[in-house]
C-alpha cells in the first residue's frame, strides 16, 4: 500500500495472475490462489494488513464484516432516518439539466416545465423541484453538478452539513460530494466553539476528530472520496447505490488500512470508513436503483445501436447529433431514478418509528431515534430555505 492508502495495483494484479497460473513471480514454486507462498514485495511488513490478503483472492478484499450493532433494529432504524432524509434533500434540489435546460430529454418527460405546447421542437426542463408555491422563489434550472449528494451526522445524532457533487460548477472532476463535505468538516472541527464531531485523538489536531461521524451518500464512494474520508477518520459511510466505476474501493481500503492502536482509555478504531450498503439497514432503494440503472444502460446501448432517437438520452434543439449515454450520472437525471428518490422522500415525510425512545449506545449523550427524526425534519426545513445544494455551518 502506498502513502495514500491505495493498493499497488500492478504488484497485486501481477502476483494474483501468477498465483492463478500456479507459479510464483520467479517461476520456482507452485502455489494455489488460496494459500501459496509468493513472497511479499519489498516494503510490505508481514504484520501489515496487506500481508494477510496477499495469497487470497480478490473476493476476500471486498468482503467486509459488519459490526454486531448493525444487526439491531434500533441502529438500522436510525440509519434509515438519515438515509431517507438524504433522499428528500436530493429530490428538493434535483436538477437533471446536464445538457442544458432546453432541448428534448426523452428520459425526462416528467420534468418538463408545465404549460408548454406539446408540438414544440424543444422544451424547457425544471431545475429545483421545491413544492412550495412561493412567488419569491426562482427555480434554478442551470446545472451545477450531478444528483449525487451526502450528509454528515455526528455520534449524537445531529446533522452537521450536506453537500452535492459540484463538478460542473467548478469545471473539475474532483468536486465530489463526500470529498467536498469532509473538507468542510475538517475546517469546522478546528473552530473554537462547541462544535462536536468526536473524541479528540491524542497527538492529533482537531481535524482528526471525525471518528464518530457517519456519512450518508447516494452513490458508492470513489477512490478519492474514500481516501479523504480515511484521512478524516470518518467512522462509516452508508450508500444508496453501487457505482460500477468505484470497484468496491471503499471495501478494499477498509480491509487494508488496518486499525490504529487504542488510546489509554477506549477502543481502537479502523483507519478507513466502514462501507454499509442501504440494503444492510433494511432499505429497498439500493436494489431498486441498481436494477433501474442496469435497465437504463441496456436500453441506451440498444437505442444507439438501432439509431432510435426516440429513446436517446438528449436531443439538442439545434441540428446536432443525438446523445446516447450509459453514464450513471446521466441515469441519475432521469424520471426512473427520480421516482426511486421520491419514494424515499415520501418515506421520510411519513415515517413512523418502531423504536422511537431507543438509542444506541444507551447513554445520555446519544439522542433517541425520535430525537433523530425530529432533528432530520428540522434540518430539512433549514436546508429547504438556506441550502442551495449544500448548507453552511449552522450556528
Amino acid at each position: 500500500m502506498d502513502s495514500h492508502g491505495m493498493i499497488n495495483r500492478r504488484n497485486f494484479l501481477s502476483t494474483t495472475a501468477a498465483s492463478v497460473a500456479g507459479v510464483t513471480a520467479l517461476g520456482a514454486a507452485t502455489v494455489s490462489p488460496e494459500g501459496g507462498n509468493t513472497p511479499l514485495p519489498e516494503g510490505i511488513h508481514p504484520g501489515d494488513p496487506l500481508a494477510r490478503y496477499w495469497q487470497k483472492s480478490v473476493s476476500h478484499l471486498i468482503d467486509v464484516k459488519l459490526p454486531p450493532e448493525l444487526s439491531t433494529d434500533v441502529v438500522k432504524e436510525r440509519h434509515r432516518i438519515f438515509s431517507v432524509l438524504l433522499m428528500a434533500l436530493i429530490v428538493r434540489f434535483w436538477n437533471g439539466n446536464n445538457n442544458g435546460p432546453v432541448g428534448i430529454y426523452p428520459q425526462r418527460e416528467g420534468q418538463k416545465v408545465p404549460g408548454q405546447d406539446p408540438n414544440l421542437k424543444s422544451f424547457r426542463y425544471k431545475g429545483d423541484l421545491f413544492e412550495a408555491d412561493d412567488v419569491q422563489r426562482i427555480s434554478w434550472d442551470r446545472y451545477l453538478g450531478h444528483n449525487i449528494a451526502c450528509l454528515a451526522v455526528d455520534g449524537k445524532g445531529e446533522v452537521m452539513d450536506f453537500d452535492f457533487n459540484h463538478n460542473n460548477f467548478f469545471r473539475s472532476t474532483a468536486e465530489h460530494a463526500e470529498s467536498r463535505l469532509v473538507r468542510r468538516l475538517f475546517s469546522l472541527s478546528d473552530l473554537i466553539d462547541d462544535w462536536k464531531t468526536g473524541n479528540r485523538i491524542p497527538g492529533k489536531s482537531r481535524a482528526f476528530t471525525l471518528k464518530d461521524v457517519t456519512i450518508y451518500t447516494s452513490l458508492e464512494s470513489c477512490a478519492q472520496c474514500s481516501g479523504v474520508m480515511s484521512l478524516g477518520r470518518v467512522k462509516q459511510v452508508v450508500y444508496l447505490q453501487n457505482d460500477p466505476g468505484a470497484y468496491r474501493i471503499g471495501n478494499i481500503m477498509y480491509n487494508l488500512a488496518g486499525q490504529e492502536p487504542p488510546p489509554p482509555k477506549g477502543d481502537c478504531s479502523f483507519l478507513a470508513a466502514l462501507p454499509i450498503r442501504a440494503s444492510e439497514i433494511g432499505l429497498p432503494y439500493l436494489d431498486d436503483l441498481n436494477r433501474k440503472y442496469e435497465e437504463f444502460r441496456v436500453q441506451m446501448a440498444d437505442a444507439e445501436r438501432n439509431e432510435d432517437n426516440t429513446r436517446a438520452y438528449f436531443l439538442p434543439s439545434r441540428n446536432c447529433d443525438p446523445i446516447f449515454t450509459t453514464s450513471i450520472t446521466s441515469f441519475l437525471c432521469t424520471d426512473i431514478a427520480l421516482d426511486v428518490f421520491r419514494s424515499g422522500a415520501d418515506e421520510f415525510r411519513n415515517m413512523v418509528l418502531k423504536h422511537d425512545d431507543k438509542k444506541f449506545p444507551a447513554n445520555d449523550e446519544i439522542w433517541s431515534n425520535r430525537q433523530c427524526l425530529e432533528e432530520a425534519h428540522r434540518f430539512f426545513d433549514y436546508a429547504n430555505v438556506e441550502g442551495f445544494r449544500g448548507s453552511p455551518h449552522k450556528l
